[in-house]
């Protein structure tokens, strides 16, 4: 019985990229004559043309298909729900800026057939977008890693092949704001990866903003540990033994030395000053895991769904 495999899409206004993306990606989906396959873009809200192009796409190819969100949801959400729509044996989860190639598809579907990883992940070897960014991201990851209660995946946006087991996992496991990656590492799916160099945006312009780059990156360290906390922990009881031993300090100085002994404005006031900013910090670290506590407990929905066409379902897939 042959396979069927969903190429799941997650776009924003890429009217520059759809075509180009599309006919890369079926050369390499033509090298699979015994596989049957459905492309699924999930468009976001778009305000260009690039829901008009997919229409287009599909009007001359039965396997294409388009989930349209009522709103934009932000990339987190909206690639969730791209990844998780479509009922297949395997879901490709595939970004429509071209940076992650489509001819690398091919190589995902040949590790996932003839290996037992349930997701094959492809990383980023290097990248030719701005070198600071980059390695910025490698250093992430590297931090991400050390912290992280288990094995993590490094260096990859999410793109790779998911099988239908891993689907359905997350499905139950998802909350309305994931990190996925982070959770089929967490499940303890078995996984490898296969290295890729990362090209620059070929057309358009990215929506990824420095802060949310920022929200991205807390959200995958306080979903995947909890070592932040015990740091903070650590860190308040070494600094409240050191305050103790300094106050001692200057207690047993000044009894010692009355007259010419001064406590000094300026190293209490860099005292406060860095207690302070300790603390302020510390709060910080609280207040994104109360947050995420509080998003996962809304039980919102992942994103809603204006329509929907051609997305495979389980009694197509089979």
């Amino acid at each position: 019985m042959s396979h069927h495999i969903a190429i799941c899409i997650p776009c924003f206004n890429e009217s520059a990229n759809i075509e180009t993306l599309y006919g890369r990606l079926i050369a390499a989906l033509d090298l699979f004559p015994d596989i049957n396959f459905s492309i699924v873009f999930a468009d976001n809200c778009s305000t260009d043309h690039t829901v008009d192009l997919i229409d287009k796409l599909a009007a001359k190819d039965s396997r294409v298909g388009l989930i349209r969100n009522v709103s934009n949801f932000g990339y987190v959400r909206s690639s969730a729900n791209a990844l998780l729509a479509p009922d297949a044996d395997a879901n490709v989860f595939l970004m429509s800026d071209l940076q992650d190639p489509p001819e690398l598809v091919a190589d995902l579907i040949r590790a996932w057939q003839k290996g037992d990883d349930q997701v094959v992940f492809a990383v980023r070897r290097s990248s030719k977008e701005s070198a600071i960014l980059f390695l910025c991201k490698k250093l992430y990851y590297s931090i991400l890693s050390w912290l992280a209660d288990y094995p993590m995946v490094r260096d990859t946006t999410g793109f790779g092949i998911y099988d239908r087991t891993v689907i359905l996992a997350l499905r139950k496991a998802i909350d309305s704001y994931p990190f996925i990656k982070g959770l089929v590492c967490a499940i303890g799916f078995k996984w490898s990866t296969i290295p890729y160099v990362s090209a620059d945006r070929r057309g358009g312009r990215s929506t990824a903003s420095f802060a949310f780059l920022v929200d991205f990156g807390v959200l995958g360290i306080v979903t995947s540990s909890r070592k932040p906390m015990r740091l903070i922990t650590t860190a308040g009881l070494l600094l409240g033994t050191l305050s103790i031993f300094l106050s001692l300090v200057v207690l047993v100085s000044k009894f010692l030395f009355w007259d010419s002994f001064q406590f000094g404005v300026a190293l209490l006031s860099i005292s406060v000053l860095f207690f302070t900013g300790a603390l302020m910090f510390s709060l910080g670290i609280l207040g994104e895991y109360i947050g995420f506590i509080n998003q996962r407990s809304l039980q919102l929905p992942l994103v809603v769904e204006r329509d929907r066409f051609n997305v495979p379902t389980l009694n197509q897939s089979k």
